[in-house]
């Protein structure tokens, strides 16, 4: 005998917005971000994701903060209402390669999916996708 898995419940009750999300890998329009091996170690400048219940999302883009805001469907789709950009709070830093992808791949994903302690932003296509791994301190902060 075998035992069905219990359905996953709803991304929205999985609390996606409840947890910080430190970039692991990035494909932009199917090129992996040739950088990866350096940003990787370079904690300070990896960027982060997070939301909130509003659909505001914020973080770093590696040199800067940046915000958006989308809506996120039971089924993991999202719609971009506000294109993330550079946020214009503090003193704004010339933007790196790393950074300049990372904002031009979020807006090109519409699906979010949660695969363990992992969050995947992908196009429908699959040629853009980043992944994420939660974490418990983001960039800059203290343990």
């Amino acid at each position: 005998m075998t035992k069905d898995a219990p359905a996953a419940p709803p991304l929205a009750e999985q609390a996606v917005c409840d947890h910080q999300w430190l970039l692991k890998s990035m494909s932009v329009d199917g090129r992996e971000h040739r950088s990866r091996l350096l940003w990787q170690k370079l904690w300070r400048d990896r960027p982060y994701f997070t939301c909130d219940d509003l659909g505001y999302v914020r973080g770093s883009a590696g040199s800067n903060p940046y915000l958006g805001r989308f809506s996120l469907q039971d089924g993991g789709q999202i719609s971009w209402s506000q294109i993330p950009e550079i946020s214009r709070m503090g003193s704004v830093r010339d933007s790196s390669d790393l950074e300049q992808d990372y904002l031009r791949a979020l807006p090109q994903t519409d699906s979010l999916s949660l695969e363990g302690d992992a969050l995947i932003l992908q196009s429908e296509s699959g040629a853009t996708r980043l992944e994420f791994k939660r974490t418990e301190n983001l960039p800059g902060e203290k343990p």
